[in-house]
Protein backbone atom coordinates (compact mmCIF):
# COMPACT_ATOMS: atom_id res chain seq x y z
CA UNK A 1 0.00 0.00 0.00
CA UNK A 2 1.30 3.26 -0.49
CA UNK A 3 0.74 5.65 1.74
CA UNK A 4 -1.05 9.08 0.93
CA UNK A 5 0.32 11.53 3.55
CA UNK A 6 -2.29 14.55 3.74
CA UNK A 7 -1.11 17.75 5.68
CA UNK A 8 -4.07 19.39 7.42
CA UNK A 9 -3.50 22.95 9.20
CA UNK A 10 -2.97 23.32 12.56
CA UNK A 11 -5.73 22.44 14.62
CA UNK A 12 -7.29 20.26 12.98
CA UNK A 13 -7.02 16.53 13.99
CA UNK A 14 -5.68 13.71 11.23
CA UNK A 15 -7.45 11.25 13.09
CA UNK A 16 -10.84 12.61 12.81
CA UNK A 17 -10.53 12.94 9.55
CA UNK A 18 -10.07 9.54 9.13
CA UNK A 19 -6.35 9.52 7.26
CA UNK A 20 -3.08 9.38 8.76
CA UNK A 21 0.32 8.48 7.84
CA UNK A 22 1.21 5.03 8.71
CA UNK A 23 4.46 6.80 10.58
CA UNK A 24 1.87 8.46 12.74
CA UNK A 25 0.90 5.37 14.70
CA UNK A 26 4.71 5.36 16.25
CA UNK A 27 4.70 8.72 16.66
CA UNK A 28 1.82 8.31 18.61
CA UNK A 29 3.32 5.62 20.47
CA UNK A 30 6.15 7.67 21.46
CA UNK A 31 3.78 10.38 22.33
CA UNK A 32 2.69 7.64 25.16
CA UNK A 33 6.03 6.67 26.28
CA UNK A 34 6.99 9.85 26.73
CA UNK A 35 4.42 10.27 29.39
CA UNK A 36 4.62 7.05 31.01
CA UNK A 37 7.88 8.53 32.01
CA UNK A 38 10.33 7.18 29.42
CA UNK A 39 13.11 9.43 28.54
CA UNK A 40 13.51 10.79 24.79
CA UNK A 41 15.96 7.85 24.46
CA UNK A 42 14.58 5.09 25.46
CA UNK A 43 10.64 5.77 24.27
CA UNK A 44 12.98 6.22 21.02
CA UNK A 45 14.58 2.78 21.44
CA UNK A 46 11.54 1.28 21.67
CA UNK A 47 9.74 2.47 18.84
CA UNK A 48 12.31 2.06 16.88
CA UNK A 49 12.19 -1.52 17.17
CA UNK A 50 8.73 -2.11 16.43
CA UNK A 51 8.80 0.11 13.57
CA UNK A 52 12.24 -2.02 12.38
CA UNK A 53 10.80 -5.08 12.31
CA UNK A 54 7.87 -4.16 10.63
CA UNK A 55 10.22 -2.45 8.13
CA UNK A 56 12.08 -5.88 7.78
CA UNK A 57 8.75 -7.89 7.32
CA UNK A 58 7.46 -5.56 4.64
CA UNK A 59 11.19 -5.59 2.70
CA UNK A 60 10.98 -9.55 2.93
CA UNK A 61 7.54 -9.95 1.50
CA UNK A 62 8.44 -7.60 -1.29
CA UNK A 63 11.70 -9.52 -1.96
CA UNK A 64 8.99 -12.97 -1.86
CA UNK A 65 6.65 -11.54 -4.29
CA UNK A 66 9.28 -10.13 -6.55
CA UNK A 67 11.16 -13.53 -6.80
CA UNK A 68 7.87 -14.51 -7.36
CA UNK A 69 6.81 -12.77 -9.72
CA UNK A 70 10.46 -13.07 -11.70
CA UNK A 71 9.62 -17.22 -11.51
CA UNK A 72 6.10 -16.61 -13.04
CA UNK A 73 7.60 -14.67 -15.79
CA UNK A 74 10.50 -16.73 -16.19
CA UNK A 75 7.72 -20.13 -15.95
CA UNK A 76 5.70 -18.13 -19.03
CA UNK A 77 8.85 -17.40 -20.80
CA UNK A 78 9.50 -21.15 -20.94
CA UNK A 79 5.95 -22.70 -21.18
CA UNK A 80 6.27 -19.93 -24.58
CA UNK A 81 9.12 -21.71 -25.58
CA UNK A 82 8.46 -25.16 -25.33
CA UNK A 83 5.45 -24.98 -26.59
CA UNK A 84 7.33 -23.32 -29.99
CA UNK A 85 9.52 -26.45 -29.77
CA UNK A 86 6.28 -28.63 -29.49
CA UNK A 87 5.28 -26.84 -32.91
CA UNK A 88 8.04 -26.75 -34.55
CA UNK A 89 8.69 -30.81 -34.13
CA UNK A 90 5.11 -31.17 -35.05
CA UNK A 91 5.83 -29.46 -38.58
CA UNK A 92 8.32 -32.34 -39.20
CA UNK A 93 5.95 -34.87 -39.24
Amino acid sequence: MIPNPTYYKAGFSQASRGMTHPVQTYINKYKVLIKKGYNKETAFEEVEKELTEVMENQRDEMRILRGGALALHGNSYLDRAQQIAEMESQMKL
